[in-house]
């Protein structure tokens, strides 16, 4: 295994990079919504960065993640703290045992997180407080394309931490 070095510039990027994406998706300064679908971006860059990182700065930077996402959230009750966290370690180990850090298995994960994601959104917050028809409407008109159109943002998230793990490498 190669060693690594700690960069504090890639460490304080990162979290500018974090800070920067939780705002803009929070704040509602650019509306990236298409039709019903609205994207998370928090979480395609989670994916990435977990794709290049270790367990444990993977779940912490999930806890951070969705701690700092709850804290603006209304009502979600520690939803996103919960979920991302478990995200972030899942990917984390996905990643480093059974998948290379290519962009294909990037787009795989950030597919699979994006879904995982929006089906516990809906079951938490939709499925049970609506009629059945309702819940599946909302299901299959907003989560699952909010899903997909959150997958896509993880092209250019995936090439910022490959390039910062490259010079990481060095």
């Amino acid at each position: 295994m190669l060693y690594k070095k700690n960069h504090p510039l890639i460490a304080l990027l990162t979290f500018l990079l974090f800070f920067t994406v939780i705002i803009l998706n929070t704040a509602g300064i650019f509306d990236l919504a298409i039709k019903n679908a609205v994207p998370f971006t928090p979480l395609p860059l989670l994916t990435a960065f977990c794709i290049f990182s270790d367990i444990k700065k993977s779940a912490l930077a999930g806890f951070l993640t969705g701690a700092c996402v709850d804290s603006v959230a209304s009502g979600s009750y520690c939803f996103n703290t919960i979920i991302l966290l478990i995200t972030a370690t899942l990917v984390c180990l996905t990643a480093n045992n059974l998948f290379n850090k290519n962009i294909r298995a990037a787009v795989v994960l950030s597919i699979l997180t994006a879904v995982f994601y929006f089906l516990f959104y809906w079951i938490f917050f939709h499925a049970f407080g609506m009629t059945v028809q309702q819940s599946l409407q909302y299901l299959l008109a907003n989560s699952l394309p909010s899903a997909l159109y959150t997958s896509f943002f993880i092209f250019p998230f995936y090439i910022i931490f490959r390039y910062f793990n490259k010079l990481k490498a060095k």
